[in-house]
């Protein structure tokens, strides 16, 4: 059998265009400055419960979806990631955006929303068993029909490396982030070897262009021209090969509202919640 190709390219799901959310001007600060999981991670081991951490996150919260809806005019909003899930979050939400003129939800396992989305979306194009990597900047979520998996971050190994800080001049810190999504990727696939994946969908927390330069994040790989074909090299991919959706992870978070029933109107504001804010607008057409 003559082996085919795993080919990645940049996609762009119909209707949706990303925002840069992370550095609007909230309370005096950028947003990500405010609205990130860095502080929550660090209140966690001290020992701050859980309801606390959501009433020091609502306000730039509620701040930052005011201003974004004012400037959009959606009919709804829509929140995901892993800082949805906080103790209590639901009803600070439901109290702090009460003003606002449209709804806003939150996805069903925000964490994990977006990585559901993309194996739907790729199995609404026809493919039958596809995979799904969603890399945030605190943990990789993979997931195949029946299974998710989660491969967290070691900031030890992976140290943060925040807008402003020096990149390694040697390089070493993409490598060993390569080395963390390909293992992360080959390790979820050994699992479970009977059935071969026959299309991927990579989420990136970063921008993409559309020869899949990737832009800035903590995880300092911006400018990595090879990032993405380095990542399916290591990853050791059966020889059976097929497409590769390559996006911004704010993108497929907005592939949930997408196919959330709940959601209704033509304009929705998306908002991820993780170590860092991203955002997407959802434009049905």
């Amino acid at each position: 059998m003559t082996s085919v190709r795993w080919s990645p390219s940049r996609h762009h799901p119909p209707g949706i265009t990303p925002l840069e959310v992370w550095n609007l001007p909230v309370f005096g600060r950028e947003l990500w400055e405010v609205l990130g999981s860095p502080w929550v991670e660090e209140d966690r081991r001290a020992g701050v419960a859980g309801t606390a951490l959501t009433a020091r996150m609502m306000p730039p919260l509620a701040e930052a979806l005011a201003l974004l809806v004012a400037r959009h005019v959606p009919d709804a909003a829509y929140l995901s990631g892993g800082l949805a899930e906080l103790d209590g979050f639901q009803a600070a939400l439901n109290e702090a955006t009460a003003a606002l003129p449209c709804p806003v939800y939150i996805a069903p396992t925000p964490r994990f929303a977006p990585v559901h989305a993309g194996l739907r979306m790729l199995e609404a194009q026809g493919f039958h068993a596809p995979v799904c990597v969603d890399v945030g900047q605190t943990s990789i979520k993979c997931a195949r029909h029946g299974v998710t998996r989660v491969f967290e971050r070691d900031l030890s190994h992976l140290p943060p490396l925040f807008i402003g800080q020096p990149r390694p001049e040697d390089g070493h810190h993409i490598r060993d982030i390569v080395a963390f999504i390909a293992g992360a990727l080959s390790t979820f696939l050994a699992e479970d070897a009977r059935t071969a994946p026959d299309a991927l969908c990579l989420a990136l927390p970063c921008p993409l262009d559309e020869d899949l330069m990737p832009g800035g994040c903590t995880y300092g790989f911006e400018g990595a021209a090879s990032l993405v074909p380095d990542i399916l090299a290591r990853a050791g991919l059966p020889d059976t090969g097929g497409p590769v959706f390559v996006l911004n992870d704010a993108e497929l978070a907005a592939e949930s509202a997408r196919r959330d029933a709940r959601v209704t109107g033509q304009r929705v504001l998306c908002m991820s919640l993780g170590f860092g804010p991203g955002g997407a607008l959802l434009d049905r057409g």
